[in-house]
């Protein structure tokens, strides 16, 4: 019995939805075929690693006799029983400690310097932004050569008023010389994030606090930090990050040395991995290094929620 006109049956075949059209259709699936390249890339260099370090924590694997062996946790009590990751642990935090709030603030003083410019703002970007786009082996030659014990410019300038020398074999000079080298390679990279975040501070409202007699302090404190609470929030995490995972310096200047003093996760984990060959061992140091990142990020980002809420408004 067909239909009439006015029936309900008729209206919803007329309110049905017509299926998409091809263009219709492609519109959709456009965007995850653009995606699909980076996917696949994350995939393979990032996801899939991850999951196969966490395999290879499990194994004991020979690779001259390319053999492997399932071993349980027995990796990690020999990791832990070994005494190195607990020292490395601390290492790798003193050196957090050392760098991450001083480049943080360095960083932000470059940045309000460079800002304050009327002219030469971008030869100052350029010289900040240097080390950062320096190779730091490379870097941290010269910086080994300049802490050289008696002939290097440290101990010829510095050391001489300090009374201090021969800072990369000193069980208690090591670290910091390393830090400082992590702070002159930090700084810039801090200066830059906080410059963009800067330039994203509504003008009018610095202003208005002017026109309202704001003092430069009373303008940064009221008005320029709480806009900068996202900014703050990335670099912060960022620079964590980079401290937690250092290698290139320690490798170059120190070799974890003197007595693992300047034996931070990163290093440990190429030692153990690459030139003990005990892929197991280092598998494990790589499982701890992410976590701690991880630890470290969400700490991070509890602790400025304050920040961050107030650069939103």
């Amino acid at each position: 019995m067909s239909a009439e006109p006015g029936s309900i049956g008729s209206l919803t075949s007329i309110l049905t939805p017509l299926p998409p059209s091809a263009p219709a259709r492609w519109a959709r699936a456009a965007p995850y075929l653009f995606m699909a390249p980076l996917l696949f890339l994350l995939a393979a260099f990032t996801i899939l690693p991850g999951f196969l370090t966490i395999g290879l924590a499990f194994f004991n694997i020979d690779i001259l006799a390319g053999t492997h062996r399932f071993v349980g946790l027995a990796n990690f009590s020999l990791a832990i029983g070994r005494g190195e990751i607990a020292n490395s642990i601390c290492v790798t935090f003193l050196y957090v400690a050392m760098t991450v709030p001083t480049s943080l603030v360095l960083g932000l003083l470059v940045a309000l310097a460079i800002d304050a410019l009327s002219h030469g703002t971008g030869f100052w970007r350029a010289v900040y932004f240097l080390p950062v786009a320096a190779t730091l082996v490379a870097m941290s030659v010269v910086w080994r050569w300049m802490f050289l014990a008696r002939k290097g410019v440290v101990d010829l300038t510095i050391g001489h008023w300090l009374g201090l020398s021969d800072w990369l074999n000193s069980p208690t000079l090591a670290l910091p010389a390393v830090a400082i080298v992590g702070n002159w390679q930090q700084i810039g990279f801090v200066a830059i994030i906080y410059l963009a975040g800067i330039a994203a501070v509504p003008r009018h409202v610095a202003e208005a606090a002017r026109v309202d007699g704001a003092g430069a302090w009373s303008r940064f404190w009221h008005v320029t930090w709480p806009a900068l609470g996202p900014t703050t929030v990335f670099a912060t995490v960022v620079s964590s990050i980079n401290a937690l995972r250092v290698f290139d310096t320690i490798a170059t200047m120190t070799g974890g040395g003197p007595s693992k003093r300047t034996e931070t996760l990163a290093y440990l984990m190429w030692q153990r991995g690459i030139y003990f060959f005990d892929i197991g061992g280092g598998a494990v140091v790589a499982l701890i290094l992410l976590a701690l990142a991880l630890v470290a990020a969400f700490v991070q980002m509890r602790a400025t929620s304050t920040l961050e809420a107030a650069g939103r408004r």
